[in-house]
């Protein structure tokens, strides 16, 4: 009679065999992918235990994603530290060394924190590729060393099903992170996955600029990113979700956004995003809260992204795709967020003093006009059914150099936007209006330039983008036409429009901001950290 080992044994090996026939393959259409919008413990000044209940909590996140067989989960920028950091003298117990194509879990290598070692181990585990930011130490034996003998990075470090490390990316746009150092050059990094999807990673604030963003979508074809963020949200036209769908949007690439969790303190939002078919998932939390996002994701062949990249038809963006994809946001967004004073969630607000702009006059259904700021123009049709007195709205114009807190970048604007009342130091402040919109089509020509990234930006009350518009391109040898149209009667419009980042046109002097202390900050960044202060005290 066969004893109960055996059984056990038979039951095992049959619960291997189906896991491993539920990953996904180099054949599968999909990929299972999972973000985490975390918010981290932080133990005041230790180092050690901040570190390991994060680190316990990243790999409960990561055994019920292994669970539910999600091939790749990602984790937010400072999640496992929090953003607390201490002066650089004090940074060493907070950091570790990232040894590539080494397995912490198994190899005993100097240097790697247990936290490396946890998570890689949690990864093996699991068969899953996992994705986390963490505070790189490298120890500088060169000629050109900091005055410490070490480099510190903001880092992201890529896990694969065995818990090995195969990428490391580490920062290139720093946002007030002093203790930290950038590469001499750039990294554009990507890795390969066993289901033949090849990924791309950088952080945060890198987003707004080409390098190395575009280096990995146009350069390079990368049609998957995985993007871990701490993103402080600034109104109108740069909120967290808002940002992260118009870049997947824009490239037409997969996007995994993992984000830091603290909205009294400007940091939530969280999603996971299709190109151009829609949104799988896209949180805006507006209280503290740990949420896992799952979504199956459409691989993008590559002859289809390219023959998607050289389209110019209209395209249709409706909050998912015909494989019903939702836009969802979590519960405490939306039954808490117009009951908490505004106070409560905080946000940057962009200066649209330099912007042209003409406020509507909602007593008329129906607007066509054009509004130029330094000789860039943008065209307006705007009809309203239905108007809220509590709030106005404005057409607005931009092109030029703006702030972005530590440094100047050139954009291109043109946009409806919400405003409290008719100044227009009002504009942007968040607010859910009854005014309804029964079209809005904007129309801006943009220069038709690799440098030149056009993104469609939209959101609403709720934080999240808006639904059921159309975009369409029409490509010239020197410029292109782009149109954002409005179809469907919508309330609770904060923004609809488009932005640009016109790469070619920043100031030069933007490279060496990189590879210095940052002590100085624009006017509207005071404002925020003098609020940021009145929270804690």
């Amino acid at each position: 009679m066969m004893g109960a080992n055996y059984w056990w044994c038979i039951l095992f090996l049959i619960v291997k065999v189906l896991d491993s026939e539920q990953k996904s393959t180099p054949d599968s259409s999909n990929y299972i992918a999972a973000v985490v919008e975390y918010s981290p413990a932080y133990t005041n000044g230790n180092a050690e235990s901040t570190l390991k209940e994060n680190t316990n909590a990243y790999v409960q996140f990561i055994n019920k994603a292994g669970v539910q067989n999600v091939d790749i989960i990602v984790f937010p920028e400072d999640g496992l530290t929090s953003v607390n950091l201490p002066a650089r003298e004090h940074m060493d117990p907070w950091t570790t060394t990232i040894p590539i194509n080494h397995v912490p879990c198994d190899d005993n290598i100097n240097g790697v924190s247990d936290t490396l070692k946890s998570i890689s181990c949690a990864a093996k585990k699991n068969q899953i590729y996992v994705v986390i930011n963490i505070a790189e130490k490298l120890i500088c034996e060169e000629n050109d060393c900091p005055t410490d003998k070490v480099f510190y990075y903001n880092s992201n470090a890529v896990f694969d099903r065995t818990g090995k490390i195969i990428s490391r990316y580490r920062k290139t746009h720093l946002f007030v992170e002093s203790q930290f150092n950038v590469t001499a050059e750039p990294e554009v990094t990507t890795f390969d996955t066993d289901f033949d999807v090849r990924f791309g990673t950088f952080i945060c604030f890198d987003i707004l600029f080409d390098t190395p963003s575009l280096n990995i979508t146009r350069s390079l074809g990368v049609t998957d990113i995985v993007y871990p963020t701490a993103w402080f949200s600034e109104t109108p036209f740069l909120t967290a979700v808002q940002t992260q769908a118009g870049w997947s949007y824009a490239e037409d690439v997969n996007f995994m956004a993992a984000g830091y969790n603290r909205p009294k303190f400007g940091n939530a939002g969280s999603g996971i995003y299709l190109g151009r078919r829609g949104i799988g998932q896209a949180i805006f939390p507006t209280t503290d809260t740990s949420e896992l996002l799952i979504v199956n994701v459409p691989k993008i062949k590559k002859s289809i992204y390219e023959n998607l990249r050289t389209r110019r038809e209209a395209r249709k963006f409706n909050g998912q795709d015909k494989e019903n994809y939702p836009v969802t946001q979590s519960n405490a967004s939306k039954s808490r967020f117009w009951k908490r004073s505004m106070d409560e969630f905080l946000y940057l607000h962009d200066d649209l003093s330099t912007y042209t702009t003409d406020l509507l006059d909602t007593s008329r259904t129906h607007h066509e006009k054009s509004v130029c700021h330094d000789k860039f123009c943008c065209d307006f049709n705007v009809d309203i059914v239905a108007v809220d007195p509590n709030f106005k709205y404005r057409i607005v114009a931009f092109n030029g150099v703006r702030k972005y807190v530590v440094v100047e970048a050139a954009i291109s604007v043109c946009s409806l936007v919400q405003c409290r009342n008719d100044s227009i130091v009002s504009c942007g402040e968040v607010g859910s209006s009854d005014t309804a919109f029964k079209s809005i089509t904007i129309t801006g020509t943009f220069e038709n330039d690799k440098r030149v990234l056009v993104m469609p930006s939209t959101v609403g009350s709720d934080l999240l983008p808006l639904r059921d518009w159309t975009y369409e391109e029409h490509k010239h040898e020197s410029h292109v036409h782009v149109t954002i149209s409005l179809n469907v009667t919508t309330k609770n419009v904060v923004t609809f429009g488009l932005y640009s980042r016109n790469y070619k046109d920043d100031p030069k002097s933007n490279a060496d901001s990189q590879h210095t202390k940052l002590f100085l900050v624009f006017s509207g960044s005071l404002i925020f950290y003098c609020r940021y202060l009145k929270t804690i005290w």
